[in-house]
């Protein structure tokens, strides 16, 4: 028997690719508008309040996986990993060339069209399983990782007794490992712990509590949807940890200057904390705009979208920004240009996975299925 949908979590879905689409809008305001304009000041303060987005995104892809397999403990491996490969990794496969493709044209710097096959079928596998940590879809490969070691949590997870205890423990370690890799790692001379301590950002060991969190939480959703939760309480706690990231990120500014604001990223101790409170916080909220029909269309129809959306908001985003700057002269500059760089952002990116959902290429650009 099929276990109802939790309408919630399509509103957290979208909320966290709207979120992704403001980090990203956001950092150039942050990096490239004059130091003590209103634009920089507002960049600052959405590029660090939308950090909470990729914590945000690791849950639920957890909490759907979990609460999807429900109390299973055994697995269909090929069925499993075979949907995920079509579904996940495929899309991955045909953005990474589209990636580079567009590279290609836009960089003079990078050569890649007009290859030799074997070069460029090398280029290709290089840039999809090495180079792609620097572009904005590091972020698969993450979640790849987590979804091949799934079938390993299952179990473990489902045999939790007591789970708020579990997730309080599993908090506070969670959080003296990121602070040890934030302020006080070490490399070991050992090349597999070192290779995960350098590149902990874009791998699961920055990542996992968030992952295992939503695992926990899926699993004994019967019990967490009946804890009454306190809507005061819990708005002001995710304010004044927002306003705590916030915070640090100007005081990293006032010290060290706006180039050393690029450190202030989504793995560190403050932002944990932030979206330990911000989870229920955005829960609450799911739960009363669900409740209007044409929010909860919208909402669903960007969770829908959301791994589309993913993939192309960068290349849009790059195109707006040039579209905005000629019309201006510059995009930097006024806190206006931010908020139609989003919106532009944001509306071509989702009409273009609007136009895609209606062909054939809705899988293997998109990663749904038909609509039912």
């Amino acid at each position: 028997m099929a276990k109802p949908r939790v309408v919630e979590l399509d509103f957290m879905r979208a909320t966290a690719m709207i979120m992704v689409v403001m980090l990203h809008v956001s950092a150039a305001y942050v990096a490239y508008s004059p130091v003590g304009s209103n634009v920089f000041y507002l960049g600052l303060l959405l590029n660090q309040w939308s950090r909470i987005c990729l914590p945000l995104f690791v849950f639920v892809s957890g909490f759907g996986l979990f609460y999807g397999y429900g109390q299973k403990t055994k697995l269909d491996l090929k069925e499993f990993y075979s949907r995920r490969f079509y579904m996940v990794f495929v899309p991955y496969l045909i953005w990474s060339f589209i990636y580079m493709i567009l590279r290609d044209i836009f960089n003079p710097s990078f050569n890649f069209i007009g290859l030799p096959v074997k070069e460029a079928f090398l280029s290709y596998i290089t840039w999809t399983f090495k180079e792609n940590i620097h572009t904005p879809i590091w972020f698969v490969l993450l979640i790849v990782q987590l979804y091949f070691i799934f079938p390993v949590l299952l179990s473990p997870v489902a045999r939790i007794k007591k789970p708020i205890q579990s997730i309080m423990v599993n908090s506070l370690f969670f959080l003296v490992v990121i602070t040890y890799l934030r302020f006080f790692m070490t490399m070991s001379g050992i090349h597999v712990i070192d290779w995960l301590q350098r590149y902990y950002s874009v791998n699961l060991i920055g990542w996992y509590f968030y992952f295992i969190l939503g695992g926990i939480v899926a699993q004994n959703w019967s019990m967490f949807k009946k804890i009454p939760l306190n809507k005061f309480g819990i708005t002001l706690l995710y304010i004044i940890t927002t306003s705590l990231v916030i915070l640090e990120a100007y005081l990293g500014f006032l010290k060290y200057g706006q180039p050393h604001l690029e450190v202030y990223t989504s793995i560190r101790p403050t932002v944990l904390i932030n979206s330990m409170a911000a989870i229920p916080a955005i829960y609450l909220l799911a739960q009363k705009t669900m409740g209007w029909d044409k929010l909860a269309k919208f909402f669903k129809d960007i969770s829908r979208y959301s791994y589309g959306i993913f993939f192309i908001h960068p290349q849009v985003l790059t195109v707006v920004k040039k579209v905005v700057g000629r019309l201006y002269g510059t995009y930097t500059t006024r806190v206006f240009q931010l908020i139609l760089v989003f919106v532009l952002t944001m509306v071509c990116s989702y009409v273009f996975c609007y136009i895609v959902d209606r062909t054939p290429f809705r899988t293997i650009l998109l990663g749904v299925g038909k609509r039912k």
